[in-house]
């Protein structure tokens, strides 16, 4: 048999799922813990669960696909190697900022048409390289329109490697897009996370080794596609976003339609993002992550703050609210905690804290008393902490502090525990969940149950909103916070909140429900919304199915220019190049793009590879606006798709 496994680490859970790659069928799928600290531990506690419930020969595991949250959490959380910059040709602006830890710049840089503005430096180039590189893991080269012409950063990049030996990242490598703080940004990322994704990827490898799993590997990209493990330990940015890019594809072949708008419903977030004729959509500014712009290209996402595990609360007004904030539900809770009902029902409130993951190195001695306190003292109420706690001062600012890091976890009521009181979660205290909604309810007056099925339909009617936003928000509108619009948005989510009318969105493509709580939060939109939505088998590791299902996939554009009556090409990674007539120059053009497509796909040896070139011209138009013979631009993008080469 041709084996497939497909590995997730989603934010609550690390998914696995085994596949019969010929007929694409689900044989055996399982979940453990994410393990925020050391994400290789979910990941073979996955593929352990996984092997211990059905007899696969691990020698049919021909191949493996991994979706990785990896790369995305190291970056809003700061970590990663230490980065140098060299800047050539240019100086940054007042406002730009960049996460490296050493950032020169010296003379030299090119035009947009690849003509030299200034020539390098090279004792100049030295000197900086010197002052550099002895304190950093890895150098960046960032060369005014490099894009154009990469000789300077190429010239620059092998006195590095010459000299240090450390990894070096060409910002022309990473992207054929012009803006520069942009593809500096990315290049900087890149090399932040060469360390991390490396040591990850090694531990994955071990893993597999240890478990007799001789398959070829593969990392899901964050527009959709596959790259090979040689590749992703080079270019580990292009996996932001690749767990909800794997949730996306996974939906789709799970659902066996080409056009869809994917739902996932997480522990901690709702993703949603389309896919037309078997294509996703990509966002075509750059994948967005935190504070910084990317020119990474990835699925164009809208993430809402809200899934199972979002937090109850009451607004100013007294309305329920959900979310962003994520909880551990009480009645999940209360089956690893015993003590906690008890604690409950003697404080009256459902609020309390526990530790999430290991204490960091560099805690603080304010930060080790308050988490040492609250792992002795687990479940802990923040009364508990105020009292018990001596050596600190302002003992709430530091728990929050830990709890906003990371390191600890809230207690509180969720839709999970609205799941658990209507028989919808298995895996729960149903009592525990009921004495929560007990007490907030005493505060509005409302009885547990009819508490517990009204947060059940805002978290449905919340879902719904969502899509409509991310409907509005594709039509370029800006989103405001204006009430009256999330009123409608609600409406048209079939809240029946405008009593005088009876609305209901319709969308244009089914919705595909993945993720654990699918079939209890999304499947309700079908009543709701005139909207046709699919809850498939395997819907709960769809994530992990999209990771193993996807194809290998590459671009690349190549682009002509009128230059002094004659035509230039410009290639990524290359020198720009004239021809004398524009046939011959677009001839070149698409013989360019398509020899260096298949050359990437060649390094992520795939097979079956197939290439679809598009070529679009611009041409000047008169003073009427009518179209002339004379050309402005030519765009030539040649697209690869391939399968993964299985193991023998």
């Amino acid at each position: 048999m041709n084996l497939g496994l497909g590995i997730d680490t989603g934010g609550t859970f690390t998914d696995a799922a085994i596949l019969d790659l010929d007929t694409k069928k689900v044989l055996v799928k399982a979940k453990s813990p994410t393990t925020y600290h050391d994400l290789a531990i979910g990941i073979t506690g996955a593929i352990d669960n996984a092997l211990a419930q059905q007899a696969v020969d691990v020698r049919d595991i021909k191949m493996v696909g991994l979706s990785t949250t990896l790369a995305t959490n190291s970056i809003l959380e700061g970590r990663g190697g230490d980065v140098g910059l060299i800047g050539i040709g240019w100086t940054p602006d007042k406002e730009w900022k960049f996460p490296s830890k050493e950032s020169r710049f010296i003379k030299g840089g090119y035009d947009s048409m690849g003509g030299m503005i200034e020539p390098l430096d090279e004792a100049e180039a030295e000197r900086v390289i010197d002052e550099i590189c002895p304190h950093v893991d890895a150098v960046v080269i960032s060369g005014k329109f490099s894009v154009s012409n990469p000789i300077q950063e190429s010239t620059v990049s092998g006195m590095v490697s010459r000299k240090y030996g450390i990894p070096v990242v060409q910002a022309s490598h990473m992207t054929a897009e012009l803006g520069i703080y942009e593809r500096t940004v990315t290049a900087v990322l890149n090399a932040r996370l060469l360390p991390v994704i490396r040591e990850f990827l090694l531990s994955v490898e071990k893993a597999l080794t240890e478990r007799s799993i001789d398959a070829a590997v593969y990392v899901f990209k964050g527009d959709g596609g596959l790259m090979s493990l040689d590749v992703a330990k080079k270019m580990p940015v292009e996996t932001i976003l690749s767990g909800p890019a794997a949730s996306l594809m996974g939906g789709m072949a799970l659902a066996g339609t080409d056009s869809c708008v994917v739902v996932d419903v997480g522990g901690t977030s709702t993703d949603i993002a389309y896919v037309d004729d078997g294509f996703p959509r990509l966002n075509q500014e750059g994948a967005m992550v935190g504070n910084w712009r990317t020119r990474v290209q990835a699925i164009d996402i809208w993430t809402a703050a809200l899934g199972g595990d979002s937090v109850l609360r009451n607004d100013d007004k007294g309305d329920l609210t959900l979310g962003p904030d994520r909880v551990l539900p009480v009645s999940v809770a209360a089956k690893r905690y015993p003590a906690l009902k008890e604690r409950i029902a003697a404080l009256g409130t459902v609020t309390f804290y526990v530790t999430s993951r290991p204490p960091a190195a560099n805690f603080s001695a304010k930060d080790r008393s308050v988490y040492n306190f609250v792992k002795e003292h687990t479940p802990c109420s923040m009364h508990d902490a105020l009292t018990g706690i001596d050596d600190v001062v302002f003992v709430k600012d530091q728990l929050m502090s830990l709890k906003a890091r990371g390191y600890i976890l809230e207690v509180g009521l969720s839709p999970t525990d609205a799941m658990a009181v209507r028989g919808q979660y298995g895996n729960a205290d149903r009592e525990a969940a009921l004495l929560g909604f007990r007490i907030f309810g005493d505060r509005i007056a409302e009885e547990p149950v009819s508490l517990a099925n009204k947060v059940f339909e805002l978290a449905v009617t919340r879902i719904g909103e969502e899509l409509i936003k991310k409907g509005v928000s594709d039509t370029g509108a800006e989103l405001g916070d204006e009430t009256s619009f999330a009123s409608l948005a609600r409406g048209n989510a079939g809240a029946g909140n405008l009593k005088d009318f009876d609305i209901k969105a319709r969308p244009r493509h089914p919705i595909v429900g993945v993720g654990a709580p699918a079939q209890v939060l999304v499947k309700p939109l079908e009543g709701r919304m005139d909207a046709e939505v699919l809850i498939t088998d395997h819907y709960d590791v769809g994530n992990a199915v999209g990771a193993v299902l996807s194809q290998i996939s590459e671009s690349i554009l190549v682009q002509v220019y009128p230059k002094d009556l004659k035509y230039v090409v410009f290639c990524p990674g290359s020198s720009p190049v004239q021809y004398s007539t524009i046939d011959s120059a677009r001839g070149a053009a698409v013989s360019y793009a398509e020899y260096n497509v298949k050359e990437k796909m060649k390094k992520h040896d795939a097979v079956d590879v197939k290439v679809r070139t598009q070529v679009e011209e611009s041409k000047f138009c008169d003073g009427y606006g009518q179209e002339m013979k004379f050309i402005n631009w030519i765009n030539v993008r040649a697209i690869a798709t391939g399968k993964p080469r299985l193991r023998d």
